[in-house]
């Protein structure tokens, strides 16, 4: 089985404090503006942990470095979710790449039958669904599978090219 998706197009972090690590990467990597997200438990249908009933919830801070889109997450709870399983609470560190997937079932059919194991699945309200797979004992991280959606890929197309145009100031953009 082949998987559906050839498009790695995020490296993502879990991070303590979401302004600050913003800035950190602004200042380091010469990147900007990051637009900024609040993702509460309600924003989220059908999410499963470890394959029972589980919530989501954070903050995000995405922008461009050229082709790849950087993100950074700061969980907004203390509950079981894939963030956690990875990285501690109190603790940084890198967490996941993220593939567009034109089969989210067949993606993820194909990375279980890797032996991984799918760590967080949910449906963004009136948006696509995602997964992510643990793939720690083979990549050494997870994997997130995103469901393509057209309007998500413009909206990151419109983030990147704004992210390609920015000359400093302004460094976030909240959503």
């Amino acid at each position: 089985m082949v998987p559906t998706h050839r498009n790695l197009f995020q490296q993502a972090w879990v991070v303590r404090d979401l302004e600050a690590s913003a800035r950190r990467w602004s200042d380091s990597c010469g990147i900007g503006p990051f637009f900024v997200a609040n993702y509460t438990a309600d924003r989220f249908t059908d999410v499963e942990y470890r394959g029972r009933p589980g919530q989501l919830a954070m903050r995000t801070a995405i922008c461009y470095a050229g082709q790849v889109q950087v993100e950074l997450i700061e969980p907004a709870m203390a509950l079981d979710c894939c963030y956690r399983d990875t990285v501690a609470v109190g603790a940084e560190g890198f967490h996941h790449i993220c593939y567009w997937s034109d089969d989210l079932d067949q993606d993820i059919a194909h990375y279980v039958q890797q032996g991984c194991t799918v760590a967080n699945k949910a449906r963004i309200k009136g948006g696509p669904r995602f997964a992510y797979v643990d793939a720690t004992k083979t990549l050494g991280c997870m994997v997130e599978l995103l469901e393509h959606s057209e309007p998500l890929a413009a909206m990151f197309g419109r983030w990147q090219s704004k992210c390609a145009q920015w000359q400093g100031g302004e460094l976030f953009v909240w959503l």
